[in-house]
């Protein structure tokens, strides 16, 4: 089993390549061990990571309430009704560090977890939610659809 604090090492070390890091960051209710932000040629990324004990559907639940109410209306849109005409795209991904074994319920729900927003017919582009939780009692990875294209990176900082 590998230790939390070596993996969230790991993790801002990856993120620190390219990404403006924030430690620890306070969202709404929430404190998060890294928020990293990324802007590129008018594409973003929100990578919030969070190490807790055991991974909870409350914590997935609230993450996705965070999304709809704090981070999708206030830092993707700024109170706007659309980002900028030049948008093309932003992920927000939630990287959870659980210790102890995700239930099985837990796993089902990252996998199914869904979140994808389309601005002006897409003119303006979009946002999509990506999910990927360490369970580092049993050594795995779980991701939803939209971080498949993670899940190799990540595999290999466990």
């Amino acid at each position: 089993m590998r230790e939390p604090k070596d993996l969230l090492r790991r993790l801002t070390i990856y993120y620190a390549g390219d990404h403006e890091l924030l430690c620890p960051y306070e969202l709404g209710d929430t404190i998060y061990d890294v928020y990293a932000s990324y802007s590129h040629y008018h594409c973003f990324e929100h990578a919030f990571i969070r190490s807790t004990l055991t991974l909870s559907k409350n914590d997935l639940d609230h993450f996705m309430e965070q999304i709809a109410t704090l981070i999708e209306p206030q830092m993707i849109r700024r109170g706007l009704a659309s980002p900028p005409s030049d948008h093309i795209y932003t992920y927000v991904t939630g990287i959870f560090i659980s210790e102890q074994r995700i239930p099985e319920s837990v796993r089902r729900t990252v996998r199914r977890f869904r979140y994808y927003r389309g601005y002006g017919y897409y003119q303006n582009g979009y946002c999509q939610a990506r999910i990927a939780a360490f369970d580092l009692e049993t050594g795995s990875l779980i991701i939803n659809p939209a971080a498949k294209e993670l899940l190799l990176e990540y595999q290999g900082m466990l």
